[in-house]
């Protein structure tokens, strides 16, 4: 089997680069709950998702769960979402009774007029924290913040939020609305720009998330104050720079590298796959002697060649393989036939113990004639007793004489 160096490179590249693909936004489902009274708001998030209330009233609102029938007075309410907030948010689960004091206290219908609570919320993952609108520097781990931290540590302060990552990588922003289900606007628009003031913007749909990669390492975010809540997913995409190894020169454009050496004319490239440079790394170690100056450019670069292996990896790997299964055969095979032989002379050694007890020949010994023996050597036509041998089924050894 013959290995190409281009395509096992390419297997590399791919592994490293296909996580990258996958998209990284949460598709947060945003689930409302009417809490009657004596009941408990008791919202569960997953595994390393919290919840994030997007809403929540407290009145007689509308039919449903608590309330059975129109009386004429729906529509009163009052809004207690920062109370609620205060209980839930940033916690995998929580409780909050319907007929707690803070939130009763609102008293927004009639006396006597039934009420009861009624909460949205969405589980997403653990936030940024953003204090005093100070600059997030992000790597290639996704981070999240919420428009509502935003307008509180920024927007209030009338600054834009920045979000910056190392030189020469890009940034990948995904925006969301949470509150998709309560929302009555279909979409929204967020103004991204960077540090040129080339600014672009963002349309976020109420139902699909919106998506893209900005060629700068410097962004402001900047969006208008409204009922919609997005949450923004954002990391770094690219590699990083590559330092100079000695006696080095780098150039780069976008995601490639061209590397060349100080004291002569040897250059390569690597590639930025995903997030790792991917590609032939040289030497460009100084040299000490001088050459010869007979010696030409052919002979040099003949001599900064690698010497090519007479067998590749892979070839290597299928003798290593098929040595070692040859060598297990030879032992199976070679431990069978010992066994087998000791099994042979445990069987022939049991049987002639017995048959030495028992004098029973019938089953498994014969008995041979053999050729007639004189004991009188000095006449030799002399008739002799006939003597009969005894011998081994197997070997045809004998084993006993029978007159």
């Amino acid at each position: 089997m013959e290995y190409n160096a281009s395509g096992l490179w390419t297997l590399f590249a791919f592994i490293i680069y296909f996580p990258t693909c996958i998209p990284f936004f949460i598709d947060a489902k945003e689930i409302i709950e009417e809490t009657c009274n004596l009941e408990t708001f008791s919202p569960r998030c997953s595994s390393q998702l919290n919840i994030f209330i997007t809403r929540s009233y407290h009145g007689h609102i509308k039919l449903g769960k608590c309330v059975k029938m129109d009386f004429g007075q729906f529509g009163c309410k009052a809004d207690v979402t920062e109370i609620v907030r205060r209980r839930c948010n940033g916690k995998p689960r929580c409780q909050v009774e319907a007929i707690d004091d803070a939130i009763t206290d609102t008293q927004p219908c009639l006396q006597g007029l039934y009420t009861y609570l009624e909460t949205a919320y969405v589980c997403i993952p653990e936030l940024t924290q953003i204090e005093n609108c100070r600059d997030i520097m992000i790597g290639h781990q996704i981070q999240h913040t919420i428009s509502t931290v935003i307008e509180q540590a920024c927007m209030h302060q009338s600054q834009p939020f920045k979000i910056s990552t190392s030189q020469s990588m890009d940034i990948e922003i995904t925006a969301n609305i949470l509150n998709e289900v309560t929302l009555e606007t279909n979409s929204v628009h967020v103004t991204v720009s960077d540090s040129y003031g080339n600014a672009t913007q963002m349309d976020i749909a109420r139902t699909s998330p919106a998506k893209k990669i900005f060629e700068s390492s410097d962004l402001h975010i900047l969006f208008d104050q409204s009922e919609a809540i997005i949450m923004f997913s954002f990391r770094a995409v690219g590699c990083e720079d590559l330092m100079a190894p000695e006696y080095t020169w780098i150039e780069r454009k976008r995601n490639v590298i061209t590397i060349g050496c100080m004291h002569n004319e040897y250059t390569w490239q690597v590639k930025c796959i995903g997030s790792k440079w991917i590609g032939f790394r040289g030497n460009c170690t100084r040299q000490i002697e001088s050459k010869p100056v007979e010696e030409t450019i052919d002979e040099t670069e003949e001599r900064a060649k690698p010497k090519q292996p007479i067998f590749t990896k892979g070839i290597q790997y299928a003798l290593t393989i098929g040595t070692t299964v040859l060598l297990c055969v030879a032992v199976i095979t070679t431990g069978f036939v010992c066994l087998r032989k000791a099994e042979y002379k445990a069987k022939a050694s049991k049987g002639i113990e017995l048959q030495e007890m028992t004098g029973d020949y019938s089953n498994t010994w014969k008995a041979t004639l053999m050729r007639p023996v004189t004991n009188d050597l000095n006449n030799p036509n002399a008739s002799p007793p006939q003597q009969f041998y005894v011998l081994n089924q197997q070997n045809d050894t004998p084993i006993g004489t029978l007159r």
